[in-house]
């Protein structure tokens, strides 16, 4: 299947192209790196589960839509109660947690993420690639 390059959202390049050479940690690039392959080589129709709210204790999940689009949200068994939909990954990392109710510490979605250095992020749930719940 060849797929054409997916122009990135203007916010989303400045984001990758500052944090060149500035990652915390070696989770942090490949974070950073896997995330802009997937919205310019990896687009998803059935959505890409990138952390799920049954592998981290605040129960935080965050789902990639289309190329670019984020649903960000909380809870196990909440239906989508608790669930913040963003346009890009710059404007997800900057959601703050406790303002949307969803944990009791002042953190942006960025600084859970880098508490956790990035531990609960799965890249391999692009449910587009997934066969019998195998990479195809």
């Amino acid at each position: 299947m060849n797929v054409v390059k997916h122009k990135l959202c203007d916010k989303d390049t400045v984001l990758f192209s500052s944090m060149v050479g500035k990652y915390q940690s070696v989770n942090e690039e490949n974070f950073f790196k896997n995330m802009q392959y997937k919205q310019e080589y990896e687009p998803t129709a059935l959505n890409d589960l990138l952390v799920s709210e049954y592998e981290n204790k605040d129960e935080i999940y965050i789902v990639r839509m289309y190329n670019e689009e984020y649903v960000v949200g909380h809870g196990i068994g909440t239906d989508g109660a608790q669930e913040e939909h963003v346009m890009c990954l710059s404007d997800a990392l900057a959601l703050n947690l406790k303002a949307l109710g969803y944990i009791q510490r002042n953190l942006t979605l960025w600084e859970w993420l880098r508490e956790y250095d990035y531990s609960v992020v799965n890249y391999e749930r692009n449910y587009d690639l997934l066969e019998n719940g195998k990479r195809s």
